[in-house]
């Protein structure tokens, strides 16, 4: 299982992509995003590569790209599900 929750991703030719794995990731950055030359285009491609290598954590390189697809507007907003809600409040002290 991984650290993360999974992303939705939605590119420029409006193909949406579930993204919940490193390999995902790397796969999702050779779609068709608005700026490949953003800076934070580049260090999530940059990250991600490195996760893939295993030289960096996943979740660095995962926090990376859903930075990056929120800089560019294509990171697809997921409201909350009712069990998320129910762990947060018995987490409550």
């Amino acid at each position: 299982m991984p650290a993360f929750m999974p992303a939705t991703l939605r590119f420029c030719d409006n193909r949406t992509i579930l993204v919940s794995s490193v390999a995902e990731a790397a796969n999702a950055l050779g779609q068709q995003w608005p700026d490949k030359t953003a800076p934070g285009y580049v260090e999530a491609a940059r990250l991600v590569a490195l996760a893939v290598d295993g030289t960096c954590s996943q979740r660095i390189a995962f926090d990376a790209l859903t930075r990056a697809a929120s800089q560019q507007n294509i990171l697809v907003a997921r409201t909350k599900s009712r069990a998320h809600d129910w762990l947060d409040a018995v987490a409550r002290p």
